[in-house]
């Protein structure tokens, strides 16, 4: 793969202690901030009918990624999109499989409807009457170097910015043996090809690299996030958005294999230079 060089329009974000980006911001940044006790989000852009049947990972990845188009003033209309899970929706898999292996097997169908690994793509783009293509990505601990890799072909290839949302929502606690995740986490962002009005501050280069690698990188960050970051798949996402919320020179190393990771580094200008 060629060096692609990348910039991000605007954030979104939704979890443990933050309720959108300049809230995880301060959190990256090691202030500390209150949980103000809410389940999850309630995102305006679904209509409400749906919004009360739509599960926690739905509204978590859709709250997100309409942030992340206010942020960026953009359509989301015109976007293409890629939604990423790496857990899926363990409660709705957790009460099939129960439904099925009891005598009675009568799915609910709207439960059923949620349980598919492109919901959030569907409550999306039914939203925001979005006609562009969206995809659905499912890779556990490499979700996000696989989303980053689709999000960058894809963007480099139609060039126009595309909508990447990293979602997973608490594992149901039959699988807390395999799982861990205890928090809800979401982050949107919009990847667009450089161009000549893309933000200085804001500006990356994303290459491949083989030989073996010393995993995912460590940090320090305030409670919860730092577990989030540590047992959420779609949480290694943190990096990334670190460099971005905080305009950092800096790389970052996110594996996709055994032998080959992908580099993210960070060509931000200092206004002084």
């Amino acid at each position: 793969m060629k060096t692609i060089d990348f910039s991000i329009l605007g954030v979104g974000a939704w979890g443990a202690n933050f309720r959108n980006s300049a809230d995880l911001r301060a959190l990256l940044e090691g202030q500390l901030l209150d949980d103000d006790g809410a389940k999850g989000p309630k995102p305006e852009v679904i209509p409400a009918n749906e919004r009360r049947r739509a599960p926690l990972p739905v509204r978590l990845a859709v709250e997100s990624s309409w942030q992340a188009c206010q942020n960026a003033s953009i359509d989301p209309s015109t976007l293409g999109s890629v939604f990423v899970s790496g857990l899926g929706d363990t409660q709705l898999t957790d009460y099939m499989c129960k439904v099925l292996a009891g005598e009675n097997k009568a799915l609910s169908p709207t439960k059923f409807h949620n349980s598919v690994h492109n919901a959030a793509a569907g409550y999306w783009t039914i939203s925001t009457k979005c006609m562009q293509a969206a995809n659905s990505i499912a890779g556990f601990e490499e979700s996000v170097s696989l989303t980053l890799l689709e999000s960058l072909v894809q963007a480099n290839i139609e060039q126009r910015p595309i909508l990447m949302t990293f979602y997973d929502a608490p594992v149901s606690p039959v699988l807390k043996p395999l799982l861990k995740n205890d928090h809800s986490f979401a982050v949107s962002m919009i990847l667009s090809p450089i161009s000549s009005d893309s933000p200085t501050n804001n500006r990356f280069s994303a290459s491949l690299k083989q030989g073996a690698h010393n995993g995912w990188p460590k940090h320090s960050w305030p409670e919860p996030l730092n577990t989030c970051y540590s047992t959420n798949p779609v949480a290694r996402i943190l990096p990334l958005t670190e460099l971005v919320l905080t305009n950092k020179n800096a790389a970052v190393t996110m594996p996709l294999s055994e032998e080959t990771s992908l580099l993210i580094e960070s060509n931000a200008m200092n206004e002084n230079e």
